[in-house]
């Protein structure tokens, strides 16, 4: 493994950590800042917001102005942004730094995926994306391992944690040795021509599927299991919710390895009809047991089809465009993770359960899948992806 790869699965361990450094402090921060599940639902989403809109931009910076500088750029927004709320109480100041996390969260994001995709063996881009993404869930787990023990000692160590981690990464790249990037024209990363195509959109919405439901796991997991499970501790809810993200890791790791033998349109179209069943499940079932298990299931399901998605993502444009294309696709796949944050936050307020959220999301990826299966099947074909509309 070269340096390049190992430095991309360290910034996704990263990235996992400070994206769900919340939640495992989630009854400490509403006490602290004094809000109920719909308002500390703003400051679940505040990142979000800013990395889903900031991912096509993020590419575009990325393919112009060098995966070196962009990584650098991002892990200094995002060190900054998480050690500064440690310091003061007010909400809306730990929200701004959220946003401003996300801005720092986007621009690694992509970039990370470009240098996976430049220096990754040949014909195996989708799956060390794949591995990348693992460790991306393997930091999810570690907000959930770690914080929960450290918040004896403060409330501030639920920022620190992937403050310190950010900081650490940011004094490594400027040591990270790439190959001089060659010029981009204009027409290289037109956003327009991205727009036009068919099958960008509909791995796009397959990947704000898969993406929100992971992401509402990781979020309110705890949060479900305490509506069932009602005599269990806050350290028994947060090993509940590392055991999903757990699953989510395998899942992606496994995804990697599934796609040296399955093609990624398969997986891709296959994982959504799953979740789908899944989702019902999760809506209907109100058996703690039986909810984890679910909850198991989907992590995986949503998790395996990653590297199908990035890897039919890069047979539709240019690799001059790769990023401003992987931004495009997490810019939909983060407009559905930050709505559903805010829709399961509604409606545990509003209706006292999470489950109609989770009814929600069966229908959406049942629509998704009855509009994108013959798109994909149409315009993709053994992992490759035609440019005309």
């Amino acid at each position: 493994m070269n340096f390049q790869i190992f430095f991309s699965l360290m910034t996704g361990l990263c990235l996992g950590t400070i994206f769900l450094n919340i939640p495992p402090g989630l009854t400490v921060l509403m006490n602290l800042y004094g809000v109920t599940y719909t308002g500390i639902s703003v400051l679940l989403s505040a990142l979000l917001w800013s990395h889903a809109l900031l991912q096509i931009p993020a590419g575009m910076v990325t393919d112009k102005l060098g995966i070196k500088r962009t990584l650098i750029l991002g892990l200094a927004f995002m060190s900054l942004s998480s050690l500064l709320p440690a310091v003061r109480t007010e909400l809306i100041f730990a929200i701004l730094c959220r946003v401003i996390a996300g801005i720092g969260t986007s621009l690694c994001f992509v970039a990370v995926m470009k240098l996976v995709a430049v220096y990754a063996p040949g014909g195996r881009i989708g799956t060390y994306q794949s591995f990348f993404a693992a460790f991306f869930s393997i930091g999810n787990i570690l907000s959930f391992l770690i914080i929960p023990k450290l918040l004896p000692f403060g409330w501030q160590w639920i920022y620190l944690v992937p403050g310190m981690l950010s900081l650490v990464l940011l004094i490594v790249s400027f040591s990270l040795r790439l190959r001089p990037q060659p010029p981009v024209s204009a027409s290289g990363v037109s956003i327009m021509h991205i727009f036009q195509l068919r099958a960008g959109w509909v791995l796009g919405f397959y990947h704000a599927l898969s993406w929100g439901a992971l992401i509402s796991l990781g979020n309110w997991a705890p949060t479900l299991l305490s509506e069932f499970w009602p005599e269990s501790t806050l350290r028994q809810l947060a090993w509940g919710a590392a055991l999903v993200m757990f699953v989510c890791g395998l899942g992606r790791t496994s995804g990697g390895f599934l796609l040296l033998r399955i093609p990624s349109l398969f997986i891709a179209n296959s994982s959504i009809v799953i979740l789908t069943i899944l989702f019902l499940g999760l809506f209907w079932v109100h058996i703690p047991v039986l909810l984890l298990i679910l909850a198991l299931l989907t992590a995986w399901f949503s998790s395996v089809n990653f590297g199908a998605f990035f890897d039919l993502a890069s047979g539709i444009v240019e690799s001059e465009s790769l990023a401003t294309m992987f931004g495009f696709l997490n810019f939909l796949a983060n407009m559905g993770a930050v709505l559903l944050t805010l829709v399961f936050g509604l409606v545990k307020d509003h209706t006292g359960s999470l489950s109609w959220g989770f009814g929600s999301m069966a229908f959406l990826s049942l629509i998704v899948f009855l509009f994108g299966n013959g798109v994909l099947k149409r315009d993709c074909s053994s992992g490759s992806c035609h440019l005309d509309l």
